[in-house]
């Protein structure tokens, strides 16, 4: 498993991208919201704004996995805070190809100065049960209310 620093259009590109992006919709989707719709443009935008890096995970030349890390300068905090915007890995590459992106996100939020890496992961799922593993303790919960049919 190779982890290394990569590209919004390299990661698209990859063939095994939109069948991911479809899996990764599915886990995150939250009942009584819009299913989730990637901007792809705003990704390249940020990317080009130095706002946002990507990493992606390869097993024999395929994408295993990817994470993102937006370097979001928060009004209430003195210091850019990083924050993991998408965190995916194939069901078949499960367990080191996720730690091995989160060691690089790690990287990358010291690399650019911020004190922290916020991850979220849906409650009750597989990553919500690593973090606390890999030294994340949980901070905040977020809240959900469905205020129209859809």
């Amino acid at each position: 498993m190779i982890v290394s620093m990569s590209t919004v259009e390299r990661i698209m590109g990859a063939p095994e991208f939109p069948a991911m992006i479809a899996d990764y919709a599915a886990e995150s989707a939250i009942a009584g919201m819009p299913p989730p719709q990637a901007k792809m443009a705003q990704y390249h935008d940020l990317e080009a704004g130095g706002f946002l890096q990507a990493f992606g995970a390869e097993e024999d030349g395929e994408l295993a996995g990817f994470i993102t890390v937006l370097s979001a300068p928060l009004p209430h905090f003195s210091r850019t805070v990083a924050v993991s915007e998408s965190f995916f890995v194939a069901s078949s590459h499960r367990g080191f190809a996720g730690l091995k992106l989160l060691v690089a996100a790690e990287r990358q939020a010291k690399l650019i100065g911020s004190p922290c890496l916020l991850v979220s992961a849906p409650v009750n799922s597989k990553l919500a049960a690593m973090l606390p593993k890999c030294g994340y303790a949980p901070h905040s919960i977020s809240f959900f209310k469905a205020l129209s049919d859809g």
